[in-house]
């Protein structure tokens, strides 16, 4: 059957999503860096901000220089993360099929869909046009037979729109472009094609045999031919799904004092411990995320002794990951704790356990909690760290 696989791109697309809050951002060269230091590097830059010869990579003080009216935007990944969101629910009504690559791009496979939704380019026409009006971004869209060159079909697009590769054509579409397009050849594989074998164009890598290639580059050689030749059997994969429970929460107001950052800490303990309880499930790992206002993040992660799900042990655990983790005197914008390797709940137990769990006062206690909350809402009683002195 052939395939069609659609490559969706939001290019800069924390921009976007600012520009969208705050459209006085638009039309104006934009940059996203962490924290105010001169020697922050810059995450992404807006067109305009490229037209002025900023890019990722450059410094802020190197940017400055080149661009002295660059607007400087901290970054945002709950706000990245939201927008990938939408993106991902507006792109499954059009196929179950999709694989995230990074913030603001992702793959479509529409294979199979042609006699429902019609031609893959017009399936791309219509997405794009749903992306703008109803979220207000602007995309570049590419659709080929595989995910490869419809990758560098989208990328080929100076201005938002689709550029759809017939198919037969994969090979005569990217010969002529210049090696830097092919994933995989980075600054390095490119001064070696371009400076030392004078290999300019995709074509020429095409046109060498895989035992040539591989004098130069080692195993990665044949991948590299196959790639040249606009040749990618990888199948679309959506992120695999594995059982567990996140909670986060993103601060009003930016905070450096643990006595109000362990209050909140407690509160995403007891929304993670009520859900595997109401499961019954217990965890086994748990992962701490703190995000800094410069955007910064540390990220921890512990094996705990025994399966757990009672929330001042899960909250003992947090702690001491807490304080692992916030390793710079910077505020924290905020924390997300994950519990993932969940098993079953143990209605028995251990008859020579290794460490112990909860005693049975501290679980009849949650139990009491639990029915009080269920009755009443969560916040009709607290665990006192919960509050913030």
């Amino acid at each position: 059957m052939e395939r069609d696989i659609l490559h969706l791109a939001i290019p800069a697309f924390p921009i976007a999503l600012a520009r969208i809050d705050d459209p006085a951002l638009r039309e104006r060269p934009v940059a996203v860096a962490a924290g105010a230091s001169e020697r922050a590097v810059i995450q992404s830059a807006s067109a305009e901000a490229r037209a002025e010869g900023v890019c990722e990579g450059l410094s802020v003080r190197h940017a400055r220089g080149l661009c002295p009216a660059l607007t400087l935007l901290p970054p945002q990944p709950h706000r990245i993360h939201q927008g990938m969101q939408a993106l991902l629910k507006m792109t499954a009504a059009y196929s179950p099929v999709s694989e995230p690559v990074s913030g603001g791009q992702l793959f479509l496979d529409l294979t199979g869909c042609r006699r429902l939704l019609g031609p893959g380019r017009d399936v791309a026409a219509r997405l794009d046009r749903e992306i703008a009006s109803g979220l207000r971004l602007q995309g570049q869209v590419g659709v080929a037979g595989n995910k490869l060159v419809s990758r560098i079909a989208a990328g080929c697009l100076d201005k938002p729109g689709v550029c759809d590769v017939l198919r037969g054509a994969e090979y005569p579409f990217i010969g002529p472009l210049p090696v830097s397009v092919l994933p995989g050849v980075g600054e390095a594989r490119r001064q070696v094609l371009m400076q030392d074998l004078n290999l300019r164009r995709v074509e020429e890598i095409a046109a060498l045999s895989q035992n040539q290639l591989r004098l130069a580059f080692g195993p990665f050689a044949p991948l590299l031919h196959q790639r040249a030749r606009g040749v990618d059997p990888s199948p679309v994969q959506p992120p695999k799904r594995t059982p567990q429970i996140l909670e986060e929460s993103f601060l009003v107001r930016e905070e450096n004092d643990d006595n109000l950052l362990l209050a909140e800490l407690c509160r995403l303990v007891e929304s993670c411990g009520l859900r595997l309880r109401q499961s019954e499930r217990e965890t086994e790992r748990l992962t701490l995320t703190i995000i800094y206002t410069d955007g910064a993040v540390e990220k921890r992660s512990s094996f705990l002794p025994v399966p757990l799900n009672h929330d001042l042990l899960l909250y003992e655990a947090a702690e001491e990951l807490f304080f692992q983790a916030c390793v710079r005197r910077v505020r924290l914008r905020g924390m997300r704790l994950l519990c993932d390797r969940l098993t079953l709940e143990s209605g028995q137990a251990c008859l020579f356990p290794l460490v112990s769990g909860p005693s049975p006062k501290q679980a009849a206690l949650q139990e009491v909690l639990d029915r009080l909350r269920g009755r009443y809402g969560r916040e009709a009683v607290r665990w006192g760290r919960a509050l913030a002195l």
